[in-house]
Formats: structure tokens, C-alpha cells, sequence
């Protein structure tokens, strides 16, 4: 399914509704009269009426001609395509394990051993409804995390695995535990960030657990700038339900200063919760569990076991043209997402410190995303 652009069309319709209302009252002739006359095979003023109508027809369509070329690529298209499948890469690397981790929340006050097989499951190639991408030969990205305020070092994560309840020893399939860098940065669909942008209620079933930080944008910065077209694009990965995923917002970065920073950005486009992903990209679908960094005082690589996740959460993934991002042949230096209810225009969008950044986002921030990093991905000649 597709995210959707913004206010653009309302604004459009309002200029046309006010000039077809303009149109159906040419020469004083209501809309009412005219059905009227054309009920009575009155003709007197048919023709007044037929050269009036078009006569204005044809003005709508200068308005039409004149608006739409002012709107960005984007904002005439559906934005964004579902991925329907990955090929992936399976690697392994040296195993880890971890003893007397302390857990949280659901785990605390006991103690467990943390095995991590050291798997990891890298995308290769991805398809989606007309095409595929191919992730060799990417523009990778570097991952800067901008919290509000900067120094909340909460830190949150979810991995594939399994639990031994009489052992209290739990089995990860990813190499772990992992950094939130390598959590943000690397292409491993076996493990990734949970709860984005969640400020504060963070629950499962009414049933309070500490998934809360701080994070209020995340910029991926492209090594190199890539031009607008549609032969590129961005993935976006989530771990959720099977029948669709956390919304979230997202712009592609168009300024960046020489530490990195955005200056600038195109147009915000929303992606509603469960408006996309809808093909579950991992299956069979692995039991997922929840760690943080709360027992260890909120500091450090989150790997204090804390929550079962509900099981069925598969992963989903959407692509995202970067020609429907910006105009095409524009400069592009990478992409921000955040979260669903932030307000800011294109311009308020480089301060996370700006009000239009909530403080106090919900579940509604939940978005999960995998290890998967992919930067820019070429799409294949010919989608």
C-alpha cells in the first residue's frame, strides 16, 4: 500500500470548487435553472448556457495546466511501493555468549545467559510490485540519531531467538550484543531498534514495560549525493504484524553542512500505520524478544532481556522512489524518518528542538526497524 503526500490537493481543491461554483452560476443561471430548462426542453438559452459552461470548462483547465507543474513529482503520484520478497545472505560469524545479564520489566529480578549464534542475514536483492533492487553497487549511509534531549542514553532492541525458561538462557540468532551504531548501521534483518520514537506509555496489552527513549528524527546521511530520478530509491524495513506496520513520516535530505548536518529537506510525505508492508517478508516467522538498557542504569548496549514480543510479527518493507522525493535531477544527500505526529514543515525540520518535534510521542512512534541499512538502491534497467 501506499503513504500519501500532504496538503497540497486540498489546497488545489478548494481553488477548483470555488471556480466550479463560479462556473455553474455564469450570467446569473443557477445550477438548479439549468437542470430546469433542460427538464423542459427549454432551448432559448441553451446556447448561452453550452458557451458559458465551456467557456469556463476551459479556464479550469488553464487553472489545472497552471497548478500541477507547480506541485513537485511527488505530489502527483502515490509515493512509495511494497517490497514482495528478499533474497537473502546468510553468514556465519564467531558465536557470544554473556552470563548474570540482568533482566527488566517482564524479566526482572532474575538473571540470564545471553547466546548469540552469530548469524547474519544480509539483504542481497529485494523485489517489489514493478521491479526489483539490487543492495551491491549501493550509496551507503551513515546513521546520526538525534534525541531530544541529547543526553538520554536509553537504548532499545529486539532480536530473533529463543527463551529456555529452565535455564533462563536465551538464543539469539544475531551476532550480538549489538551497538546501537551497528543496530542502525548494518544489513541484518535477524536483529534492529525497537520502539523509534516512543517517548513515553510504551505497553503490550495494557501492560506497562520500559520501552521509552528519546529519539525524535533519525538522518541517513548518503556518502556520496545522488540526483532525484526514478531509477534510485530507500527502503524502509519494519518488524510488525503481518497485516501491516507503525506509520511514520519521512523527506529526503536536499542541504547538508560539512559536519553532516541537515540544512534542508523536500517535501514530508506520511506513511499511515497499516498502510504498508503488507507482504511478510520472513517466514516462517521467529519469535522475537525485547531488550533495553535500563537494568544496567540506562547506559550502554541494550541487552537486558525485557519483553516477549507477541508472536506472528513478521517483517514488511516498503521502497520509495527518490524521484517522487524531490524534482528530478535534484541533489539528494540522503533521508530523515521520524515519527508519525510530528507537525513540521520542510523547513522546521533541521531543529529537532522546534515544537512541532513532540516530546511526549506514544505507541504510535513504535515503529521496529531491522538491521538493514541499505542507503540508496539502484532499481534494474527497465522497472
Amino acid at each position: 500500500m501506499q503513504g500519501f503526500v500532504n496538503q497540497d490537493f486540498k489546497v488545489i481543491w478548494r481553488v477548483l470548487e470555488r471556480h466550479l461554483k463560479q462556473c455553474y452560476s455564469v450570467e446569473g443561471i443557477s445550477i438548479k435553472s439549468i437542470r430546469l430548462y433542460k427538464q423542459m426542453n427549454y432551448l432559448g438559452k441553451h446556447t448561452l448556457i453550452k458557451a458559458s459552461f465551456f467557456c469556463c470548462f476551459s479556464l479550469l483547465l488553464v487553472l489545472l495546466v497552471g497548478l500541477f507543474p507547480k506541485l513537485s513529482i511527488a505530489q502527483n503520484q502515490r509515493v512509495g511501493t511494497d517490497i514482495t520478497s528478499l533474497n537473502i545472505i546468510t553468514k556465519a560469524n564467531p558465536s557470544n555468549s554473556i552470563t548474570e545479564t540482568r533482566g527488566d520489566s517482564e524479566f526482572e529480578g532474575k538473571s540470564f545467559t545471553l547466546n548469540f549464534l552469530g548469524l547474519t542475514q544480509s539483504i542481497k536483492e529485494l523485489s517489489f510490485e514493478s521491479g526489483k533492487a539490487k543492495v551491491e553497487g549501493n550509496t551507503p549511509a551513515r546513521v546520526y540519531v538525534q534525541r531530544k534531549p541529547s543526553t538520554d542514553t536509553r537504548q532499545l532492541a529486539w532480536y530473533f531467538g529463543t527463551l529456555n525458561p529452565e535455564s533462563n538462557g536465551f538464543t539469539f540468532l544475531s551476532s550480538g550484543p549489538l551497538s546501537e551504531e551497528q543496530l542502525f548501521s548494518e544489513n541484518n534483518i535477524l536483529a534492529g531498534y525497537d520502539n523509534v520514537f516512543t517517548n513515553t506509555g510504551a505497553n503490550v496489552q495494557n501492560r506497562p514495560y520500559n520501552g521509552n527513549a528519546s529519539i525524535e528524527r533519525l538522518d541517513f546521511v548518503l556518502e556520496n549525493p545522488i540526483q532525484s530520478s526514478d531509477n534510485t530509491g530507500f527502503v524502509v524495513l519494519e518488524r510488525g504484524a503481518v497485516t501491516g506496520h507503525d506509520g511514520f513520516k519521512i523527506a529526503a535530505i536536499t542541504g547538508i553542512n560539512p559536519s553532516g548536518s541537515p540544512t534542508s529537506y523536500g517535501s514530508v510525505f506520511t506513511f499511515e500505520a497499516n498502510s504498508w508492508g503488507k507482504f511478510p517478508l520472513v517466514t516462517p516467522i521467529p519469535q522475537t524478544y525485547f531488550v533495553n538498557n535500563i537494568a544496567d542504569g540506562g547506559k550502554g548496549i541494550p541487552k537486558n532481556p525485557a519483553l516477549t514480543i507477541p508472536a506472528g510479527q513478521t517483517l514488511g518493507g516498503v521502497l520509495i522512489r527518490t524521484g517522487v522525493m524531490a524534482m528530478s535531477g535534484q541533489n539528494i544527500y540522503g533521508y530523515s524518518i521520524f515519527g508519525i505526529d510530528v507537525t513540521c514543515s520542510s523547513t522546521e525540520l533541521t531543529n529537532i528542538q522546534n515544537s512541532c518535534f513532540p516530546s511526549e510521542t506514544g505507541t504510535n512512534g513504535g515503529i521496529d526497524l531491522p538491521a538493514a541499512n541499505l542507503g540508496a538502491v539502484s532499481l534494474q534497467p527497465g522497472v
